[in-house]
């Protein structure tokens, strides 16, 4: 998993869809229903995740801008669930180094706040973890990295050095992810995902042939497992 992960890059990840949910792209039955993502002893339900999920298509909707040409149901989704086991890692990070994280995550919060200030304000709060918990983890892993990095280390260097923290964190404890979901891992690039976990359309298989650089998947897939 990349260290930061906006919505703004999600169509590029071109992750297929594998589940339906009225309106936003996300599937209200689910094929292995309970736990997302477990890190240590936290859970991460489905059920967050897909109203989560809802909650952030419904905010990208009120503003084009945020939108673009839309999102596959399953990116959104993905994202939703990489946004908030970053941020249950950083709390996780923080507690070990005794660090406030509060207050760090409100900074975070804030910065998201203000990249948002046109999207629909009564969903804002809701989904500020989905845009902020990049931002939350970076700042909670620069806190421990940044003393022993030179004073002048670009930020390449930095982000080498903080990927190479978040490796050896993973390392130390238990994080697993429902196959529904691209796995929650720092220790690999992040590829695209090239297997379906449940079944779904004749139409949705073909799609995973598909370069997805010559074809916009969110206008092939139906309406239902899109967020556009």
């Amino acid at each position: 998993m990349r260290l930061s992960r906006p919505l703004a890059g999600l169509a590029a990840a071109a992750l297929l869809g594998t589940g339906v949910l009225s309106g936003c792209g996300v599937s209200d039955i689910q094929a292995a229903p309970g736990v997302a993502a477990e890190i240590d002893d936290r859970q991460i339900s489905v059920a967050e995740v897909d109203d989560l999920s809802v909650a952030t298509c419904e905010v990208l909707r009120s503003n084009p801008e945020l939108l673009g040409q839309g999102y596959t149901g399953s990116t959104v989704r993905d994202t939703v669930l990489a946004q908030l086991a970053q941020r249950e890692i950083a709390d996780l990070i923080a507690a070990e180094n005794d660090i406030d994280g509060d207050v760090i995550y409100g900074s975070a919060a804030q910065q998201a706040r203000l990249g948002l200030a046109q999207a629909d304000s009564e969903a804002l709060e809701e989904v500020l973890p989905v845009f902020a918990s990049s931002g939350y983890l970076r700042a909670v892993v620069a806190e421990v990295v940044d003393p022993a990095l030179d004073g002048d280390a670009d930020d390449a260097t930095r982000t080498a050095a903080y990927q190479t923290y978040l490796s050896a964190w993973q390392a130390a404890h238990d994080i697993s992810t429902n196959p529904l979901f691209t796995e929650v891992d720092f220790t690999a690039p992040e590829e695209r995902r090239n297997e379906l976990s449940v079944a779904v359309s004749d139409e949705a298989v073909e799609l995973l042939t598909l370069d997805p650089a010559a074809v916009r998947l969110e206008e092939r897939l139906p309406a239902s497992q899109r967020c556009t």
